[in-house]
């Protein structure tokens, strides 16, 4: 008899209880789960290809990583629960250990397995470990009271140790591991598909180099409060989404480098407010597990449940489709969006704001442009994208939350210098260039902003 330890959610070595778990006969894997890529959601693919070759990127490096421990990684692309099946079933495994998901999705395949394999879960991508794991019905519905639930001291549970190999762990070798790959191959037509100008940081290498970057040797850290609300440049987001939402990254190595960085060099607001999106991060995951498939229905987690696909009429297919491609007329929008397409991220203040236009101003199903996000966001996590869309439609953990695109575009890119980088098209000088194009909609909340533009 023998287990398998799945790491497909944490692909790294550094703070990997999955690894410390197990004992006897154990098999590393990783399961790529082919419709988490190739299937759809309302006619949308639920990703792309750069992001596949991301996630394929931090695998091998995982598997290398292993690989220096004499460990060997099965490598398998399909239908997770029928693949784990049929694995179990070739290499006489019982049990199976695997980081716990938020997405109800993905722990449902998982949950298929139960009975005939003992599946024993470890929530290794929370701030909250086992000791302090959170009571699900006591979980509140607001962030606001969630923070203040745990603030100010808040208690996080520490990494654990790195990872070496016990003797009473038997490990498939390299070579042995060799002999359960499948499908694999399969992908080789896909990898090094890239459309963006710079690669993300998604293997634990360059997660780890960049934090060493960002906090500790250029400390940019102690700005961020400051950039976080910047549309562009190399240092507008602290960039550990990708590598956090893969699992190449621990969240509790990343806060208690934060703590360190607080107790050795400086703690500020914006040291904090990096904990305080950490936090955020946190909430949303234990909101997708207390309501689980209400966040996919039309209403959220608020109302009677309505899972039937989004309805739109041929005007509105039409304005959805140029949301996507950033071609409303709106040229706020539009340069955010075509960064998303560009290079498969956006900056927070960005988010929000195609978001509500598309939501409030467009009047379109919020959940056709979450489905869109998680199609080109390469940080995209399930919990963070779903909660956020319903946020701002007024299903989730808040009401609705509609934003002027004139009085943010003035506020965030107040000489449209954001907007005429990314929209070359357009000719008119500084803050001029947020006029939308003639006979595009106009709010009517819009229109005293817009004065601010003559």
């Amino acid at each position: 008899m023998s287990t398998l330890v799945l790491l497909n959610q944490a692909l790294r070595l550094r703070d990997n209880p999955l690894l410390n778990a197990g004992s006897g006969t154990l098999h590393a894997v990783v399961v790529l789960d082919k419709a988490q890529f190739f299937g759809k959601q309302y006619g949308l693919y639920r990703a792309n290809l750069w992001r596949l070759n991301q996630q394929i990127q931090a695998i091998l490096q995982l598997q290398q990583a292993l690989a220096t421990k004499q460990i060997g990684l099965i490598l398998r692309f399909g239908d997770t629960t029928s693949t784990l099946q049929a694995l179990a079933n070739e290499l006489n495994a019982t049990t199976l250990i695997a980081a716990e998901p938020t997405s109800p999705h993905e722990y449902a395949a998982l949950q298929q397995l139960a009975g005939p394999i003992t599946l024993t879960l470890i929530d290794c991508n929370s701030l909250f470990g086992a000791a302090l794991r959170l009571d699900i019905n006591r979980v509140p519905d607001r962030f606001t009271a969630f923070r203040k639930n745990h603030e100010p001291l808040l208690q996080v549970s520490l990494p654990v140790p790195p990872f070496i190999p016990r003797s009473e762990q038997h490990w498939l070798t390299p070579q042995q591991a060799e002999h359960h790959h499948a499908n694999w191959s399969a992908l080789d037509d896909y990898r090094h598909a890239s459309s963006a100008a710079t690669p993300p940081i998604i293997t634990e290498t360059a997660a780890w180099q960049r934090l060493q970057q960002y906090i500790w040797q250029e400390q940019h850290i102690l700005h961020y409060k400051e950039t976080r609300n910047a549309l562009q440049g190399e240092h507008y987001a602290s960039f550990f989404s990708s590598a956090l939402a893969l699992g190449s990254l621990s969240t509790r190595d990343l806060w208690q480098q934060i703590v360190e960085f607080e107790q050795q060099v400086q703690a500020n607001d914006s040291t904090y407010w990096l904990k305080f999106e950490l936090l955020w991060r946190e909430f949303f995951r234990w909101q997708m597990r207390k309501y689980q498939s209400r966040w996919f229905s039309q209403t959220g987690i608020k109302g009677q449940p309505n899972f039937q696909p989004p309805q739109l009429t041929a005007t509105q297919r039409r304005k959805f489709a140029a949301w996507c491609a950033g071609q409303t007329g709106i040229p706020f929008v539009d340069a955010n969006m075509r960064l998303l397409n560009q290079s498969g991220l956006m900056s927070n203040r960005g988010r929000q704001n195609v978001a509500s236009y598309l939501i409030h101003d467009l009047a379109i199903d919020w959940r056709l442009g979450a489905a869109y996000f998680e199609q080109r966001l390469l940080d995209y996590e399930c919990a963070s994208n779903w909660g956020n869309w319903a946020y701002i439609a007024g299903y989730g953990n808040s009401e609705a939350r509609p934003f002027n695109m004139i009085k943010q575009a003035l506020a965030y890119d107040p000489k449209a210098d954001f907007v005429r980088h990314m929209l070359p098209e357009l000719t008119a000088k500084d803050k001029t260039a947020h006029r939308p194009q003639a006979n595009t909609p106009i709010p009517a909340q819009w229109h005293n902003w817009l004065k601010e533009l003559d």
